[in-house]
């Protein structure tokens, strides 16, 4: 089995941002195929194709495997004992039960002082940079520090930031042309100087905390060599990879007891040792607390129309070992179909799921022998990507990522029946409470939104505004769209008219199943499970067609990349 693509929610956002060119979860595909469909971006404004010099560079630089995906979680001292040595997996024979969905919070390991959830957000007062809270379990946001851009001497900090256990926050930042350095700010000491690592490189990888409290980031060479930072004492050392990274992307992944993965491509493994030492072929138990990787360097997939699962797209979720077996951890029940899923500790997970027809969402605990439907939640309008949950470790609560127009968002959702609460920023971690200083300057968290419309889509009109607030030269060919009808279960096609042949065709879709765009460059399937575009060319003069159910919704645009020539200008295009 080869490298594979695989993406956490945050990944995902940049991946919208990224002109819905960046593979999914699955294999890689030959270039031909890449360039034949687009694949997964979400929101708004998610195209950057003519976007501006910085921000274009900016966003590839990340596309390689994006920022800050993990977070070391649980407090603990900078060198804890060492851990085992890599263990062979247990023999896996249960296949998945349907979902069940009685209400009971998850065990509960509890931390000596409890978790509290770090945010970041671009801040302008008191003056421009990030400010740094913390969320408790009653969603109340606490203010630890703010971290202004005159830190450094070029760019601005990015709210994309990953917290380690003992306290410390990586920031990249973002830099016109690069590099992207680093920033370690230490939240334990709000005084405390941060430390800048110009030697690190985030615009290509995300940086992620190990084990013992050391953060491994890139040098600028897409893998080929590894920074270790250790914040408490900052010393650096560089690690040779000699195989380079794992993923598509690539990724830096830890092992449990402080090694590196490194990968050949051919599905060969190695674990570095983070002090340089020779690497050991083979990888054991994964340190990945935000539920990427599974033991053994396992990925998650779910078995949707566009998905590479062998036998029926049925919506159920599959875990897949790097020989290519694959074993179903949950089966889909009724119309509920899983949005997105992560790994938890040991031989359980996480799932996110579409419910009372995208209205809410359900989030469910899976572990050997029993399915739990934990928490609902309301789903807002503007919500577009819905990540996996997010445990702390302490089992008293979950965090879920969202994605409301290419910005950052979360909800707070605590096992102890206190309220949900949502908050604005990018969610980078877990630390325990007895890390961070105490402060008086709190403010509650908003509440939920009420229980909306069955699977809200952004209209037409909102989707071709936001494409030319990005993109002002395209023009558009060609339009239509479709409103779902509750209890509507007849499959339509629909033809879209074009004022002139070519130009990139995209659907946006939501509802109880999938929808699929035809055009004479091929067909591409969407899920519809979360608010985002499908793309594909649109190829020879063949029609262009939208294949769904009645009670989806469904958005398609054709635009033409570039101004129109001298009497070549299309007549305008009235649309549905």
């Amino acid at each position: 089995m080869s490298d594979r693509s695989t993406f956490d929610a945050f990944e995902l956002r940049l991946a919208g941002e990224l002109e819905r060119y960046v593979a999914a979860a699955a294999d890689p595909k030959p270039p031909a195929e890449i360039a034949a469909v687009a694949m997964r971006p979400r929101g708004l404004a998610a195209r950057a194709r003519n976007a501006s010099s910085r921000r274009r560079l900016l966003l590839i630089g990340l596309a390689a495997t994006f920022l800050v995906p993990a977070a070391l979680i649980g407090a603990g001292s900078i060198r804890p004992a060492p851990l085992p040595p890599d263990r062979a997996l247990p023999a896996r024979t249960e296949d998945a039960r349907p979902s069940a969905l009685p209400s009971a919070a998850p065990p509960s390991a509890a931390l000596p002082q409890g978790a509290e959830a770090i945010f970041v957000r671009r801040a302008n007062a008191p003056e421009p940079g990030v400010s740094i809270f913390a969320v408790r379990p009653d969603g109340a946001e606490v203010l630890i520090r703010h971290v202004a851009d005159s830190l450094v001497s070029d760019g601005t900090l990015s709210e994309w930031g990953t917290v380690g256990g003992s306290g410390w926050l990586a920031l990249p930042v973002e830099k016109q042309g690069g590099p992207w350095p680093m920033v370690l700010v230490d939240l334990s000491d709000p005084a405390a100087q941060p430390w800048v690592l110009p030697e690190a490189n985030t615009g290509a990888i995300g940086p992620r905390w190990g084990p013992t409290g050391l953060i491994a980031v890139d040098t600028g060479n897409v893998g080929g060599t590894i920074l270790i930072a250790d914040p408490e004492t900052r010393q650096t050392r560089t690690v040779t990879m000699p195989g380079g990274l794992v993923g598509g992307g690539p990724s830096i992944v830890w092992t449990a007891d402080g090694g590196i993965v490194s990968s050949n491509g051919d599905g060969e493994y190695k674990t570095v040792p983070a002090d340089g030492g020779a690497s050991r072929p083979g990888v054991g138990d994964v340190f990945e607390p935000r539920g990427v990787w599974g033991d053994g360097l396992a990925t998650l997939r779910t078995c949707t129309g566009d998905e590479a699962c062998p036998g029926p797209a049925d919506g159920r979720i599959e875990r897949v070992e790097t020989d290519g077996s694959a074993r179903t951890i949950w089966r889909q029940s009724g119309n509920d179909r899983a949005l997105a899923a992560g790994f938890g500790r040991g031989d359980d997970y996480w799932l996110t799921v579409d419910h009372s027809g995208g209205r809410q969402v359900t989030i469910v605990h899976v572990s050997p022998g029993r399915d739990e439907a934990v928490a609902t939640l309301n789903r807002g309008a503007t919500w577009q990507y819905v990540g996996a949950p997010e445990p702390s470790p302490d089992g008293s609560l979950t965090v879920v990522w969202i994605d409301i127009g290419a910005k950052p968002a979360a909800v707070v959702v605590p096992f102890d029946g206190t309220p949900q609460t949502y908050h604005t920023g990018q969610f980078a971690g877990f630390v325990d409470r007895s890390v961070l200083p105490t402060s008086a300057t709190a403010a509650p968290g908003a509440t939920l939104p009420p229980i909306g419309k069955p699977f809200p889509l952004p209209s037409l009109e909102q989707l071709i505004a936001a494409e030319l607030a990005i993109n002002p030269g395209e023009r558009v060919l060609g339009k239509a769209s479709h409103d779902g009808i509750e209890g509507d279960t007849t499959i339509r096609t629909t033809e879209i008219k074009t004022a002139m042949p070519g130009g990139q065709v995209y659907l946006d879709c939501r509802g109880p199943a999938s929808a699929t765009l035809t055009t004479g460059a091929g067909s591409t399937t969407s899920p519809c499970l979360n608010v985002g575009s499908y793309g594909i060319d649109a190829g020879s003069n063949a029609p262009i067609t939208v294949t769904a159910r009645g009670d989806m919704s469904w958005r398609v645009v054709v635009y033409a990349p570039a101004p129109p020539s001298a009497g070549d200008t299309p007549a305008p295009v009235s649309g549905p």
